[in-house]
């Protein structure tokens, strides 16, 4: 009897964490992949910590940027209120933002994207090859 017990506590305890688990990772969808690729793209995350930064924080637009010039420079800025984080990139960073969903739609409609330089992720130029497609009338 002590036996069943033991190993019925062990399954539920399974149970419970898997469940646990599965909840966990089905609320890191598109969110993580949004944050994923403004870090790869060069936007740098800081926490707000103060009160004043958290109000400043809570009156940015949602999922939006908003472009900020400071000392001559232009700044990017996309908040992130769920974590209290502010995500900050110059104009490269943007690009390199932009570049990545414009490449991703291209591929989902079939087009076969290869950067040009990948390494240099802010001088996103990409060769598109459209299957199906002819550029010259002689190619048909």
């Amino acid at each position: 009897m002590r036996i069943q017990q033991l190993k019925y506590l062990t399954l539920t305890l399974a149970v419970v964490i898997l469940t646990g688990l599965g909840a966990a990772a089905s609320n890191t969808g598109a969110d993580t992949e949004l944050k994923q690729v403004l870090l790869t793209s060069g936007f740098k995350a800081r926490p707000a910590d103060s009160s004043a930064q958290r109000a400043q924080l809570r009156a940015l637009p949602d999922d939006q940027f908003t472009m900020v010039k400071q000392d001559g420079q232009t700044y990017y800025l996309f908040p992130d209120k769920k974590e209290g984080r502010l995500y900050a990139g110059d104009y490269y960073a943007y690009r390199a933002f932009q570049g990545y969903f414009k490449n991703k739609d291209l591929r989902a409609k079939g087009v076969f994207v290869w950067p040009v330089q990948p390494a240099d992720k802010s001088n996103n130029r990409t060769i598109q090859v459209w299957h199906d497609w002819t550029p010259f009338s002689q190619w048909q």
